[in-house]
Parts: C-alpha cells; structure tokens; sequence
C-alpha cells in the first residue's frame, strides 16, 4: 500500500456533503433504536434495541458504505484524474490496497459515527452506556468487509450502484432471508455473527443471523479473507484493463 495515495484518495472521500449524507445514513438505527425504546421497560428496551440495531444497519449502513466504497475510484475517473494516478511508481497489488484502505478508512470513520448515536440512545434512555459496546465490533466489521467488495465493484462496473444495491436488497435482505443456506454470504451477517458472539442477542436479532454461527475467530477470519480476495480482485481487473 502507498502512503501518499490512500492519504489522497480519502481526501476525496470525506468531503462535505457526502460525508454528512453518509454518517446521517448510518445515524438511522441509532435514531429509530431512540424513539423505539421510549417508554419501554429496561428489559422490553433492550430487545428493542438489540433487533433495531441487528437489522436496520443491513439497508443502512450498507448503503452508506457501498456509496464511499465505489466512489473512490469512480470519483477520479469522472474527474478525469485517474489516468495520472496510474502513472505514479506504484504495483498493482499497492495501489488496490491503497484504494481499500482509504474507503475503508471513510467507512469506518462513518460507521463509528452513525453507532455513536446508538451508544448515546441506550446510554441516555436506559443509562447503560455498555449495551451498545458489543454492536461496535459489528459496524466496524462490516466497514472493512463490504468496502472490500464494493470497491472493486465500483471499478468494473461503469453503474456499479445497481449491482451493488441489488447484493444489499435482493441478495441480503430476500434471498439471504429466505434461504437459511445462503445467510453465510452475507456480510451483514457475517459481521453480525461477531457482535452476537460477544453478547446474548434475542427474538428478531437472533434469528437475523440464518444458519451463521456466532464467533468472533470465525468472523474476523472471514472479514479477512474477502479483504484478500476484494484487493486481488481489483488489482486483477487493473492488470486486465493494463492500467497499473
């Protein structure tokens, strides 16, 4: 990886408004969580706030970052930049891991600020200020899992969004759903299985898992493999494209 091309590339991720549309994006289960538990008893509100914050994050916070993710390398493009970034003395495998590294850097910049307002909504209704210290291993999880996908993605496809919404919706959020077999190629779960291995989660966040099992070694190891396998996807596509 380069130094000095993920410092630019993520400079072009977090500027002004994207930024803001983002983090509000990845604020909206913390925020529903919030209203959702008012008036609710310690115990109702726990629950409640489990399954808000094992569900909405799959159609917001994915969003959020399949947004950062395949802008990194499309905002050159579009900018016409991106022919002078390939001339500068870096590999292929480098410079696709520059390019994760700095969307990944923007989407967990995003993801810790959108569970932020998580951790403030369980802190301030029920004065448990440990209830959402679990959920942080899921958005960061998810953060370097699906910027690991979605960077490529935004690379090789000139309308990337519509791949990359129908993985989220169709694929994670129906098929994922309804075929139990097809929960481990979800990344939401994926991260997910590592949030509910270091706290009892129940009803409808429980069951968002599907046939995943609860494990932090487990998903950590499979976070790591599809970062390898997104970085040589793209550093591949580079080298088809001649490039890098």
């Amino acid at each position: 990886m380069n130094r000095r091309l993920t410092s630019h590339l993520l400079r072009r991720l977090l500027r002004g408004r994207r930024l803001l549309g983002m983090i509000a994006l990845a604020s909206v289960p913390g925020l529903v969580a919030w209203v959702s538990m008012a008036g609710q008893s310690a115990t109702e509100a726990t629950v409640i706030f489990q399954e808000v914050l094992s569900t909405v994050p799959a159609a917001t916070l994915s969003i959020a970052i399949l947004f950062l993710g395949t802008a990194v390398l499309r905002d050159e493009r579009d900018g016409g930049t991106l022919p002078f970034l390939y001339i500068t003395p870096v590999g292929r495998m480098a410079f696709a891991g520059s390019a994760w590294l700095a969307a990944a850097g923007a989407s967990i910049l995003v993801a810790v600020a959108g569970w932020l307002v998580a951790f403030l909504a369980a802190g301030l209704t029920l004065g448990d200020w440990g209830l959402a210290v679990p959920a942080l291993s899921a958005y960061v999880a998810a953060a370097l899992a699906y910027s690991a996908v979605f960077v490529p993605l935004g690379y090789l496809f000139a309308r990337s969004l519509i791949p990359g919404l129908a993985y989220v919706f169709v694929w994670e959020g129906i098929l994922a759903t309804v075929v139990s077999g097809l929960s481990a190629s979800s990344i939401w779960r994926i991260a997910l299985s590592i949030y509910a291995d270091l706290t009892e989660l129940s009803g409808a966040a429980g069951e968002m898992l599907g046939s995943v099992r609860p494990g932090v070694g487990g998903g950590v190891v499979t976070v790591l493999i599809l970062i390898a396998a997104g970085v040589a996807v793209l550093s591949w596509a580079m080298k088809a494209r001649d490039a890098v």
